[in-house]
């Protein structure tokens, strides 16, 4: 099991004069910031759980994952002995916390950490609306997802919705960053979608054929509801994408989860 060191508490420590963070369980390289370095601790065969070397990535005899804003070890090194040089600090901070404590500026949350389970309420929003109802949401589009037979690939095309002058190139640049850090994680692949929704709390009503998977991602200027379908034989995914100052004007007037006339439940026609 890997931590979230966006989300998780991790333990405070001092390693080589250092306050670093310290994990247990391992540390996923691509959640590591950028300007940041990540080390794994390793154990000797007698004692496979006190740290003894730095290095940099082990499966055997892992002790733990330190994470650090400064650099612990040359990058021509393999390894560098840890002796009496670790001390846990008791304490328990999570990586916004620990950045305040030492006072550096904490790192931007990647997008993939950023969605949030749907609200049984919203569950009609992750499926086709009507032309009238994409406008009054401030739809822009969606894209369609197949991860193809093998559940290893990535097709995608793209489907218009609602105001053209609404796929802007702010949007564009925005959504390439979206479905890239989205493929870290849930759009990985068809094993990877599925890890993610069965162990959510994201499961939504319709749907023909499965249980459905809703999702929310939210930006300072877009909206994205993110629907998958974790079966093989058919799209797997469909990320709409929506215009959020449309989606506020609409909150101030009533609320949005509420399921339009004429809506088709079974696709994103």
């Amino acid at each position: 099991m890997q931590i979230n060191i966006y989300k998780d508490k991790l333990l405070g420590a001092r390693l080589f004069g250092a306050s670093v963070l310290y994990s247990v369980q391992p540390i996923p390289r691509e959640d590591v910031p950028k300007g940041w370095y990540c080390y794994d601790l390793r154990g000797t065969a007698r004692h496979p759980d006190e740290p003894y070397a730095l290095v940099d990535q082990t499966e055997d005899c892992h002790a733990g994952s330190v994470l650090s804003y400064l650099p612990l070890k040359s990058g021509r090194s393999e390894k560098r002995l840890v002796k009496n040089m670790f001390q846990m600090l008791g304490t328990n901070p999570t990586l916004a916390e620990f950045c305040a404590d030492e006072r550096i500026t904490a790192p931007e949350v990647p997008l993939r950490h950023m969605l949030c389970p749907a609200s049984p309420k919203d569950a009609g929003l992750f499926y086709a609306q009507t032309p009238e109802r994409d406008t009054e949401l401030g739809a822009i589009g969606h894209v369609r997802i197949d991860f193809g037979s093998g559940g290893k690939g990535f097709c995608h095309s793209w489907w218009p919705r609602g105001p053209e002058e609404l796929n802007t190139q702010e949007f564009k640049d925005e959504l390439g960053k979206v479905v890239d850090d989205l493929r870290k994680s849930v759009l990985k692949d068809l094993s990877s979608m599925r890890r993610y929704c069965y162990g959510s709390k994201g499961a939504i009503e319709g749907g023909s054929c499965c249980q459905n998977y809703g999702f929310t991602l939210e930006t300072e200027r877009f909206l994205y509801r993110l629907r998958c379908n974790p079966i093989e034989g058919d799209y797997q995914a469909y990320l709409s994408c929506f215009d959020k100052q449309a989606q506020q004007m609409l909150d101030e007037g009533h609320a949005v989860g509420q399921a339009a006339s004429g809506m088709t439940m079974g696709g994103m026609g």
